[in-house]
């Protein structure tokens, strides 16, 4: 689709910019993923931004699973 204006962005598709906004990228153990800040020190995995497959086969850093930063 090609679309010819000279209206911003912003007010052609409004919601687009705040779509990633609530987003962090937080390392945890070793794992580099993508995660919404929950209460207290939990995040709410995303998705996972590591290389290494073994990291996709962790149960631990599924999406929508919860992880906590470490001390």
């Amino acid at each position: 689709m090609i679309l010819y204006t000279l209206m911003p962005l912003e007010q052609i598709f409004p919601a687009a910019e705040n779509e990633y906004s609530r987003l962090v990228t937080v390392n945890i153990g070793g794992v580099q993923l993508s995660a919404e800040m929950q209460e207290g020190r939990g995040y709410r995995v995303e998705r996972i931004l590591s290389t290494d497959p073994a990291h996709y086969l962790d149960q631990s850093f599924q999406p929508g699973s919860t992880v906590y930063l470490n001390d």
